[in-house]
């Protein structure tokens, strides 16, 4: 059985990775940040790469 429980948590990871990827492109063409919890503190990777601690959202790409 532990076999069986190995290979679904493997396939579930790969399927949860693969769809987080997807949504961080997306927020890249979007022009948004993406927010990791990197030990403790949140930092922003940028649409251009770069990683940063302090970012404001554009009020302009947030749906109201």
């Amino acid at each position: 059985m532990t076999e069986k429980y190995n290979a679904l948590t493997a396939k579930i990871t790969r399927l949860a990775n693969r769809g987080a990827r997807k949504s961080q492109i997306a927020a890249h063409r979007a022009g948004i940040a993406n927010p990791y919890m990197i030990n403790g503190r949140l930092i922003y990777q940028l649409p251009d790469g770069t990683v940063t601690e302090k970012y404001k959202y554009p009020t302009s790409k947030l749906k109201k």
